[in-house]
């Protein structure tokens, strides 16, 4: 009988795709799939999915994982899963473990009004909400959500529980019902103090002081895979909540020292930065006001500050504008945009690529193709330099900067951010995202006793994560899919 080879897999529920890499445990190589999210849209622009949807999409990427891993390398076996994904977006189950709502896309404006209408009734509590959460008083934190729910009339009840995504899959795949604290850290009911429930805010949507999970941070077991849907070679696997995506595509990409900073060139420019321990409010009241937020990291005994400027959306858009959406147009453009130097007077572009309206393109005299495409990568890196500067004397500066991401194969956007952000080196890691949601399975069920950032750093400095260049293209050759 041919022995079966122990893999591991990382999943990365995102908002435009979820993601799956299966890999040989504690080896080199890796293969990736994909499919998108698909959300369901209504009127004024709610957007939403049924969990079980997710829980289906979870269970159709690992068989599609264990298939292309059986392709490469012959039969199988799952030793360990780990999830990622987005954050604010969850399942609120009732008392028999059943999702009791859909699940609101995080950038959803459902419960704005509540959100507005609780500043009114108690004057003082947003800015309370922010210097103890390290979070922005909006409509993006889960507490906006379940504050919308009660108001529409599908309150938490008195044996309520309130999962993010990646907890929800875990809990749907067999595993246990968990709080992972860089996910609880995005949905506004977390004193970040204390890292337990806030009892101001569950006492505004009217929660139970129960309605999250006990925690279990990123990288510890959460138990194994029961689900009958589940490929058979992945029956047994042990389980872990991998975290929020970002800092998990942080130490995908090796990020995990203090003080460093990792840049997302994706769908979204994300930029995530490592702090040692715990900041004091008047320090989280601070982050906040310069646009950034913070929660905890998926390393222990570090923040995590978060802040999204203009990125991949209007890069798109642009690239549509100037019909340069083919590889050959795209890449003849790119290396056009390297020879442009001063911009045409009068020449702009701005805006975040959300909607038809938010690019604004301005032309000028000997606007070509390649000085709007270079007018579009230096706005978009310069949002990030003014965001970058706007936290530095909060926090002071990073130590080192790490870029990854679909754009980031592109030299005219490496060219612009290296301008922007100093001390910036470029990952070659494929889709740091699952990538660093695998290294936390395999940490659940690894035996040498390092610490979780000592392992990481094993681990990277060991796998070069070497793919050959036809693994590479086929892993990434559509820049829709493969630059989110």
């Amino acid at each position: 009988m041919t022995a079966r080879l122990d893999v591991i897999i990382g999943l990365d529920i995102g908002t435009t795709a979820a993601k799956a890499v299966i890999r040989p445990a504690g080896q080199a190589g890796a293969q990736y799939v994909e499919q998108p999210t698909q959300w369901q849209a209504g009127p004024g622009g709610r957007t939403e999915i049924d969990p079980y949807r997710l829980l289906d999409l979870a269970v159709e990427l690992t068989g599609r994982a264990v298939r292309a891993g059986e392709a490469a390398w012959g039969p199988v076996r799952v030793r360990a899963i780990g999830v990622a994904g987005m954050g604010e977006s969850g399942v609120l189950l009732g008392g028999a473990g059943r999702p009791a709502a859909p699940v609101i896309a995080w950038f959803d404006h459902r419960g704005s009004r509540e959100i507005e209408q609780a500043g009114q009734q108690f004057p003082g509590f947003a800015a309370a909400f922010e210097r103890t959460t390290g979070l922005p008083w909006s409509s993006q934190a889960s507490l906006a959500k379940l504050l919308w729910l009660r108001a529409s009339g599908c309150p938490a009840g008195p044996a309520s529980t309130w999962l993010s995504v990646p907890e929800w899959i875990v809990f749907g795949l067999g595993g246990d019902l968990v709080r992972e604290p860089s996910l609880a850290s995005r949905t506004g009911l977390i004193d970040q103090d204390t890292g337990e429930l806030w009892p101001a805010a569950a006492a505004l949507a009217g929660l139970r002081s129960r309605i999250l999970p006990e925690e279990r941070p990123a990288g510890l077991a959460a138990g194994r895979v029961r689900h009958n849907g589940v490929d058979a070679s992945a029956l047994g696997a042990t389980l872990t909540v991998a975290g929020h995506d970002h800092p998990v595509a942080a130490i995908g990409a090796g990020v995990v020292e203090k003080d460093e900073l990792f840049n997302s060139s994706g769908t979204a420019d994300v930029l995530a930065r490592c702090i040692p321990g715990t900041l004091a409010q008047t320090q989280r009241q601070a982050v906040v006001s310069a646009g950034w937020s913070l929660g905890r990291h998926v390393l222990p005994d570090t923040s995590l500050l978060l802040a999204g400027v203009s990125g991949g959306l209007l890069l798109r858009r642009v690239l549509a504008a100037v019909g340069a959406e083919s590889a050959q147009a795209r890449d003849a453009l790119d290396h056009a945009s390297l020879g442009v130097g001063e911009l045409p007077a009068g020449l702009s572009v701005t805006g975040d690529g959300r909607s038809q309206d938010d690019v604004l393109l301005r032309i000028a005299d000997g606007a070509t193709p390649a000085a709007i495409w270079t007018a579009a990568v230096r706005y978009t890196a310069e949002q990030a330099r003014l965001m970058l500067a706007d936290i530095e004397p909060v926090v002071g500066p990073h130590r080192r900067a790490v870029a990854a991401g679909g754009w980031t194969r592109m030299a005219s956007v490496r060219a612009a951010k290296a301008a922007a952000i100093k001390s910036v080196s470029f990952s070659t890691a494929v889709q740091p995202g699952v990538t660093g949601a695998a290294l936390l399975a395999e940490f659940a069920i690894a035996s040498g006793g390092l610490p979780l950032a000592d392992f990481i750093r094993e681990s990277t400095a060991t796998d070069n994560r070497s793919q050959s260049a036809q693994d590479n293209q086929s892993a990434q050759d559509n820049l829709p899919e493969g630059m989110t």
